[in-house]
């Protein structure tokens, strides 16, 4: 397939964007091919690697949202990107995001969080147009897997990451190629959740433990060791393990 013409851009952050732009920078060289990091990016690596730095390092110019409003032959992958583009300022259609959870439940924000904390046997990654909405557009598909019982946010996160690269690399030509089909989402049986939906510092004291699946699932659901660990007694817990209706921390 010649990229004559065609830009690349892929926009986003953490191990799903670097990979599924090294995958371009060894299988489309010829490919006009841009980074848009999110404006969080401060160029360092932390506990995933910069987006930015790595962009810089193999020399892809990086660009910003103004720059792609006029490209007609713009492809457009967002890949936990953090802004919500106006379509109507692009010229082109091509734009696509790998979304992570299995739509229409879990649109907007916090997805990982909600599933973990509803008890969600299936998470996954669908990949979908860019529309109006906030992951609203028309599903091209979906890549799921089973979550264990004793499976954390944060085991989780990292899964997620993996599949919507598989997700990529599996329909990158065929988007090329417009080789692909769309279906719209039912929308009244998924759900919602926005950025202020969630105060992590509220939730990660516990005062008491019951030995129930809705509190195994609050707990894990909050280990995330980046960014916060549930509390009790004062203690960090890093695992909770549930059998036999019965609850067992581990903690840090």
């Amino acid at each position: 397939m010649h990229g004559k013409n065609k830009t690349i851009c892929i926009a986003g952050k953490n191990k799903c964007a670097i990979d599924s732009l090294t995958y371009l920078l060894k299988k489309y060289p010829d490919f006009e091919i841009l980074a848009l990091p999110n404006k969080s990016d401060d160029g360092k690596d932390s506990w995933q690697k910069s987006f930015k730095k790595f962009a810089q390092k193999n020399k892809v110019p990086i660009t910003n949202l103004k720059s792609l409003y006029n490209k007609e032959n713009l492809y457009f992958f967002s890949l936990e990107f953090e802004e919500i583009l106006n379509t109507k300022l692009f010229k082109s259609k091509n734009l696509f995001n790998f979304h992570f959870s299995l739509l229409p439940k879990y649109r907007g924000c916090h997805t990982n969080f909600y599933q973990i904390l509803n008890g969600e046997k299936k998470s996954g990654v669908t990949l979908h147009k860019i529309d109006k909405g906030i992951d609203t557009g028309m599903i091209i598909d979906s890549l799921s897997f089973k979550i264990q019982i004793n499976t954390t946010a944060y085991q989780n996160y990292l899964k997620l990451l993996n599949t919507s690269v598989i997700l990529f690399k599996k329909f990158f030509h065929k988007i090329l190629s417009n080789n692909y089909s769309i279906k719209k989402q039912s929308l009244k049986r998924g759900s919602y959740f926005n950025k202020k939906s969630v105060n992590y510092k509220n939730l990660i004291h516990f005062n008491k433990i019951k030995h129930n699946l809705n509190t195994h699932n609050m707990i894990r659901s909050l280990i995330f060791p980046p960014f916060q660990l549930p509390i009790y007694n004062g203690k960090k817990i890093k695992k909770s393990l549930f059998k036999n209706k019965k609850i067992r921390l581990l903690y840090l």
